[in-house]
């Protein structure tokens, strides 16, 4: 069986028929905004309906995944990443309190 065909189990997506949009006013998707709403006719889904504030968050993780994929695509950036990884793996480096006292000392 392939991946996709598996089943998500969300517990705060909830399925909503069309004809029950016309009960989603405002204050009742204020009291549920942590929730989100697929709304679906006939079993098929049409449209996602989440909080402004959980579209903010994807949104925000999602430009964060792209920034670490584009650091990983350039090939200067990925070496001194590993290079980095490598100092630690390695025990070259330095507390903060250390590089702040010798820049205090300079």
């Amino acid at each position: 069986m392939a991946a996709s065909a598996l089943p998500v189990i969300d517990p705060d997506v909830k399925f909503v028929g069309v004809s029950k949009l016309r009960d989603l006013n405002a204050t009742k998707l204020k009291e549920q905004r942590d929730e989100t709403f697929v709304i679906q006719e006939n079993d098929t889904p049409l449209s996602v309906l989440l909080s402004y504030k959980k579209f903010q968050e994807m949104r925000e993780e999602f430009n964060a995944m792209l920034s670490m994929i584009e650091m990983l695509s350039n090939e200067a950036e990925r070496a001194s990443l590993l290079a980095a990884f490598e100092d630690i793996r390695s025990g070259r480096i330095r507390s903060l309190a250390e590089i702040e006292a010798d820049l205090e000392r300079e």
